[in-house]
């Protein structure tokens, strides 16, 4: 009887630990990785200049392959990074079981050092001057329903919100977080009051 117990005890804590490391279907857990390499763009898809977030490939100095993540041109415009040089990356992977259960993977990059230096935050709001908080973001609306003017408003006095507008973005099958700014979310809201479509 003891050995009945002392095992079903076990069973129990093994099942409540397997339980706490899964995550629901559609829901994206995140684990922290660094590399170091150099970056490559897609240049002949992406106009730099114009793209909220981009394609990008680390080409890992450890190994002969290139890791596929995604940087916010927001944060730091790629034309001012050198795809010469090596930097050091910080990068937040997601994995998940979509709705359907089959499995996704993402990866954003989070921060970025030359040489030690920091010089790409993507946590920091630059128009607030805070660290930001990490959330489900909102989208699927048609851009077409935004008043005029919403992309360069966002751009310029609240980049970061939970909402977006990508096309693509309703298609997804799980749900990811993103850096959110509470100020920017509050400035968002300010803004469409004052320009109804």
């Amino acid at each position: 009887m003891k050995n009945l117990l002392l095992i079903l005890s076990r069973l129990l804590l093994v099942s409540c630990l397997a339980l706490s490391a899964c995550a629901p279907r559609g829901v994206m857990t995140y684990e922290r990785i660094e590399v170091t390499g150099r970056p490559h763009f897609d240049e002949d898809r992406y106009n730099a200049s114009s793209f909220h977030s981009m394609e990008m490939w680390i080409e890992d100095g450890k190994r002969p392959s290139y890791l596929k993540t995604w940087w916010n041109n927001d944060v730091l415009d790629r034309r001012l990074i050198d795809t010469k040089r090596t930097y050091q990356f910080e990068l937040l992977e997601g994995s998940c079981l979509d709705t359907r259960g089959e499995p996704q993977k993402s990866s954003d990059v989070w921060r970025v050092r030359d040489d030690q230096r920091l010089i790409y935050d993507a946590s920091f709001c630059r128009v607030h001057r805070r660290i930001m908080e990490r959330e489900t973001s909102k989208g699927g609306v048609d851009a077409e329903s935004l008043p005029r003017g919403y992309d360069s408003a966002k751009a310029r006095s609240f980049p970061n919100t939970k909402f977006y507008h990508d096309a693509c973005y309703s298609l997804s099958f799980y749900s990811t977080l993103d850096w959110t700014c509470p100020q920017c979310s509050e400035a968002e809201m300010k803004w469409l009051e004052k320009h109804p479509k």
